[in-house]
């Protein structure tokens, strides 16, 4: 299920794996290698567990998240040790897509929908201001963070709260995002949306032009 909105006047884009690389299957062996072997069942692109989506949804500081993490590995491992373990899912921004950013944004009105977390935004809001010092969120109209919000992808109460607050009709908005039942929790809302498969890259769906190529 998918629909493919080829002359938008708004773009709201996902975060991580259309924005900034991530790598799951990195996070995965860190904790592996620290002793949590069942950690890719516990937190994975297709499936969290409710401590997980608390964070995500900010109803759990990051500081009882640690140490609930830091419980589940053991005394051995400090609260530093297990936030590195943490983070390392994050990989950085590909200079290619802020370039496209900042082209895109003066053809289209630009937003941002991301599940994140109050400790990973912290570290690629820093990132972003340390390599190519300006504000992240300066990019977009208005960003909508999860953790901000009290709500997370792929509930349709998140995607109604972007559709009542962008000052666009839904129908002249596409939506993009990594994640196949995010894209189609957002088409069932009324949102149209696209998913961004594996082994595509923002840039890949735009022309010379800006124009969409779906």
């Amino acid at each position: 299920m998918q629909t493919a909105n080829l002359n938008p006047e708004a773009l709201i884009l996902d975060f991580g794996g259309v924005i900034y690389q991530i790598d799951h299957a990195r996070q995965q062996k860190a904790f592996a290698q620290a002793g949590l072997n069942n950690f890719d069942e516990l937190y994975s692109q297709a499936q969290q567990s409710p401590l997980f989506a608390d964070l995500e949804c900010g109803r759990i500081s990051g500081r009882d998240f640690i140490q609930l993490l830091q419980a589940w590995l053991g005394s051995g491992f400090g609260s530093e040790q297990i936030e590195e373990l943490w983070n390392s899912i994050l990989v950085g921004f590909p200079d290619s897509n802020i370039i496209l950013l900042n082209k895109l944004r003066k053809k289209y009105r630009l937003f941002l929908l991301s599940n994140t977390n109050a400790i990973h935004h912290q570290i690629f809001i820093d990132q972003f201001k340390q390599s190519y010092g300006y504000d992240f969120d300066s990019l977009f109209e208005q960003t909508f963070w999860s953790f901000k919000m009290g709500k997370r992808k792929p509930d349709a109460d998140i995607y109604q709260e972007v559709l009542s607050k962008v000052p666009i009709p839904g129908a002249q908005c596409l939506f993009i995002d990594d994640t196949r039942k995010n894209v189609d929790a957002a088409i069932h809302s009324g949102l149209p949306a696209y998913w961004l498969e594996s082994g595509t890259s923002l840039p890949d769906i735009f022309d010379r032009n800006l124009n969409l190529l779906l």
